[in-house]
C-alpha cells in the first residue's frame, strides 16, 4: 500500500482513538486491524517497570501482550519507552510477523503506529490513575466515602436498596494498639483484619475507610451477620517480639435499608448515628438501628438545634458537689457540675452531655460553667464568705486547641479571682498524642499557677503511664472501685497501688462515690484522705452550697463515722 495511504489509515486511527475515553479505547477494531495486517505486526507488548532499577532487572510490575500472531520475528522489533512523572518505566515493543524485515520505511510507519498506542495507553492509565486518586484513599489503598456513594448510588438506581445493609464502624482501641506495636505495624493488622471481610464481598458491596479509624460497609443482608461476627473481634497474627497475637474488634452501627429512603445519605447517616451510640453507650458492642435509635436522633438534633439559645438564656447551672477531709470532715473543695434547666424542668446530664461531647458545643458549655463558678467564687468573697477550690471539668476536645491555657487564664483573670482557687479536671486518654499534648499544657497550667486533677482515673488502659509521664496535681480515683456492695480484692489491691504510686509522686488522691461508712474506712486505711460523694452531699445549687461554706464541716458525717 502507498506511503499516503498507510498515513492517512493512522491518521484515521489517531482520530477515532483520541475521542474515546472508555478503558477499552485500545480495543482491536478494523481501523487497528487494518494497520497491523497491512504493517506486518505480529505482536506488541505493553511492559511497566516501577522504576529504572526494575527496568535493569527486567522486573516489571505489568504486562501485557496485544496483537498476538504467536509466529513473530524476534530479530526485528521496535520500542517505545517512556519513563512516567512518577519515575516508572513504560515499554511498548513491536515485532514483524515471521519472516518479514520492516524496511526503513515501514519502521516509520510502525513508530507512527506504536506512537499513537503509546498516547492512547497513557490516557488509559491516566484515567485508571485518576480514577484511583478519586475512589481510593492514598494512605493504604481502602476505598473512601466517594466510592461507597458510587455504590450506593448504583444500587438505589436499580432500585435494589432494600436488598441491603450498611454497617458503619469503628475500630476498638486503635490508639493502643499503636502504642503497642507502633503505627506501621498496627496499620497492618488494620489491613489483616478488614480485608478478612472485605474477601467476603462482591461489587458493588464494598468496605470504605471514612476517615482515621471509621469505617463502612455495603453489603447484602444475607451476609450481615457473619460480617458482624468478625467486627465483634478477631485474633490477629503479629510479629512484634514478645507480641506473638493481639485482639481487634470494632464498635458497630447497623442500619437494614428499606429502600424507601430519600437518598443514600440517610442510610448512611442512621448507621453512623447508631455506630456511635453504640460507642459512647458502650452497652453493646453492636447495635441495630430501631425506634430508640430514631428517639435518640430526634433527641440529639432538638439538643444541638436549641443548645446556643439555652447558652444565651443561661438555662444551664453550676452545680457543687462538695469534697470532704476524711480525717477531720471539713469541707476542703467542690467539683463544678453542670445542670440544665429548660422549661421548668431539668434535663438529665446523660441526656445531652455525651451529644454535645460529639462537637466542639462541648468546649462552649465547659467555658461557660468556668465563667459562672469565677463569677460565683468573686460574689463568695465579696460577702466575705470563706472560698474554696473549685474544680472545673473540661473534655478532652480542648486539647487540640492551641489557646487553651490563655483561654481559662482570661476568664479567671476576668473575674479577678486566684487561680489557685480553680482546679483543672481532665478525662483520662490513651492517646499518645493526646498524652503529649496533655503534659504540655499540665505544665502551662503550672506556670500559670493553676492545678491539674485527673478525673474518673484506673478504669483506662493508660493509667500508670500517664501518672508516671505527667506530673498532675490531683488523681481523682473513678467510683467504679466503690460502686461494688461488695468491692473485690482486685479493686482493694488496685485502689491501694494507685493511692501509694499517687502519694510517691507527690500527687494527692480524692475518691468519688463515697456513700457509705465503710468507703470511709476503706479510704482512710490505704492513705486516700479526701472523698466525694452522696454520703457527704449531691451536686448542690449555688444558694444551698452557700449555706456550706458558712459552716464548712460535716462533724455529723464525722460522728455517724464514729
Amino acid at each position: 500500500m502507498e506511503t499516503d495511504k498507510i498515513k492517512a489509515k493512522l491518521y484515521d486511527y489517531f482520530c477515532k482513538e483520541a475521542g474515546v475515553i472508555a478503558y477499552d479505547s485500545d480495543r482491536d477494531d478494523e481501523y487497528s486491524r487494518e494497520l497491523v495486517s497491512i504493517l506486518s505486526i505480529g505482536r506488541v507488548n505493553y511492559t511497566e517497570y516501577p522504576d529504572m532499577n526494575a527496568e535493569l532487572r527486567d522486573e516489571p510490575s505489568k504486562q501485557m501482550v496485544y496483537y498476538d500472531s504467536y509466529s513473530i520475528n524476534d530479530d526485528d522489533c521496535v520500542i517505545n519507552r517512556m519513563v512516567i512523572s512518577n519515575g516508572a518505566v513504560v515499554k511498548l515493543s513491536v515485532y514483524p510477523t515471521i519472516g518479514h524485515f520492516w524496511t526503513d520505511e515501514e519502521k516509520e510507519h510502525v513508530r507512527g503506529f506504536l506512537l499513537i498506542l503509546s498516547t492512547i495507553k497513557s490516557r488509559i492509565r491516566m484515567k485508571e490513575y485518576i480514577d484511583y486518586a478519586i475512589f481510593h484513599e492514598m494512605e493504604l489503598g481502602y476505598f473512601n466515602a466517594f466510592y461507597l456513594t458510587r455504590m450506593m448510588g448504583m444500587v438505589m438506581k436499580l432500585e435494589r436498596m432494600s436488598e441491603y445493609t450498611i454497617i458503619f464502624f469503628n475500630l476498638v482501641n486503635l490508639s493502643g494498639l499503636n502504642s503497642l506495636l507502633g503505627r506501621k505495624m498496627t496499620d497492618q493488622v488494620m489491613l489483616k483484619f478488614t480485608g478478612t471481610v472485605s474477601d467476603m464481598l462482591e461489587s458493588p458491596e464494598c468496605l470504605c475507610r471514612m476517615g482515621g479509624d471509621n469505617f463502612c460497609i455495603l453489603t447484602r443482608q444475607e451476609k450481615t451477620e457473619k460480617i458482624l461476627e468478625i467486627l465483634e473481634g478477631i485474633h490477629i497474627n503479629v510479629d512484634a517480639g514478645e507480641v506473638s497475637v493481639v485482639k481487634l474488634g470494632a464498635y458497630c452501627g447497623v442500619y437494614h435499608c428499606t429502600g424507601k429512603e430519600k437518598s443514600f445519605n440517610e442510610c448512611l447517616d442512621n448507621a453512623q448515628a447508631t455506630m456511635l451510640n453504640a460507642k459512647h453507650t458502650r452497652n453493646s458492642q453492636i447495635q441495630y438501628f430501631d425506634q430508640k435509635m430514631i428517639d435518640m436522633m430526634t433527641n440529639t438534633r432538638q439538643i444541638e438545634s436549641t443548645f446556643k439559645a439555652a447558652i444565651r438564656n443561661e438555662e444551664f447551672k453550676a452545680f457543687y458537689q462538695p469534697k470532704v477531709n476524711l480525717a477531720n470532715f471539713k469541707l476542703v473543695g467542690a467539683e463544678a457540675l453542670c445542670r440544665w434547666f429548660r422549661g421548668g424542668k431539668q434535663v438529665m446530664p446523660d441526656q445531652f452531655i455525651p451529644i454535645l461531647e460529639r462537637s466542639k458545643r462541648i468546649c462552649v458549655l465547659d467555658f461557660y460553667i468556668l465563667d459562672h463558678v469565677c463569677a460565683d467564687l468573686a460574689r463568695w468573697m465579696s460577702e466575705g464568705k470563706q472560698p474554696v477550690r473549685i474544680s472545673s471539668n473540661f473534655s478532652r476536645k480542648h486539647l487540640s486547641n492551641p489557646n487553651f491555657v490563655k483561654e481559662i487564664t482570661e476568664i479567671v483573670d476576668k473575674h479577678n479571682i486566684p487561680h489557685s482557687l480553680i482546679v483543672i479536671e481532665v478525662t483520662e486518654t490513651t492517646s499518645e498524642a493526646d498524652m503529649i499534648r496533655l503534659h504540655k499544657l499540665v505544665d502551662e497550667f503550672a506556670e500559670q499557677g493553676f492545678e491539674v486533677s485527673v478525673d474518673d482515673f484506673g478504669v483506662g488502659y493508660s493509667s500508670m503511664s500517664m501518672i508516671k509521664d505527667i506530673p498532675f496535681s490531683e488523681i481523682k480515683i473513678d467510683k467504679s472501685f466503690l460502686d461494688n456492695a461488695d468491692i473485690s480484692k482486685r479493686d482493694m489491691v488496685m485502689m491501694k497501688h494507685i493511692i501509694s504510686i499517687a502519694s510517691d509522686l507527690d500527687m494527692s488522691t480524692i475518691a468519688e462515690g463515697v456513700e457509705t461508712t465503710d468507703h470511709i474506712k476503706l479510704l482512710k486505711k490505704y492513705g486516700c484522705y479526701h472523698g466525694q460523694g452522696y454520703y457527704f452531699d449531691k451536686p448542690l445549687p449555688r444558694e444551698e452550697f452557700e449555706k456550706v461554706l458558712l459552716t464548712p464541716d460535716y462533724h455529723e458525717k464525722g460522728l455517724e463515722y464514729i
